[in-house]
């Protein structure tokens, strides 16, 4: 359980980068120039799905931030968290659905898509479309080898 302590307190400093690294690429968005080429419809489109994606990204890693506290503060919560986290059924539909690589490719996607919505609206959109793509396949991969397996 110790091992799995530690894993856990890897997992809190990487969670903790990304909060900062979210909140302060926030920031940077705020304050750079927006896209001249843009309509107001879509310069508004555009700020709706970074604003989107920031709270959204944020609650998810709060929430993971959070989990992680109380897992490691409450044995019972940390020994729930480690049958969890170790179920081979689980890994098994992980490994077979490529989540890993796909999650590293949806979230490279998604800061390209936030920080492109301020310099060209046609790589925004591009982006956004790859990343639905990815999040979709994803998803469906996920149900695909829950069924199957």
């Amino acid at each position: 359980m110790d091992e799995f302590k530690k894993k856990l307190t890897a997992q809190q400093i990487l969670l903790l980068s990304g909060l900062l690294g979210v909140c302060s690429a926030a920031l940077l968005t705020r304050f750079y120039e927006k896209a001249t080429s843009a309509t107001e419809n879509i310069q508004a489109f555009i700020e709706g799905v970074q604003v989107g994606v920031v709270i959204g990204l944020l609650g998810f890693l709060l929430f993971f931030f959070v989990r992680n506290i109380l897992a490691i503060r409450n044995p019972e919560r940390l020994k729930k968290l480690y049958i969890s986290e170790m179920d081979e059924r689980k890994q098994f539909i992980q490994r077979q659905a490529g989540s890993v690589g796909m999650n590293i490719v949806m979230y490279g996607l998604t800061a390209g898509t936030v920080v492109a919505g301020n310099i060209n609206n046609t790589v925004f959109f591009t982006l956004l479309g790859a990343c639905v793509f990815v999040a979709l396949v994803r998803g469906f991969l996920k149900i695909y080898y829950r069924k199957k397996y």
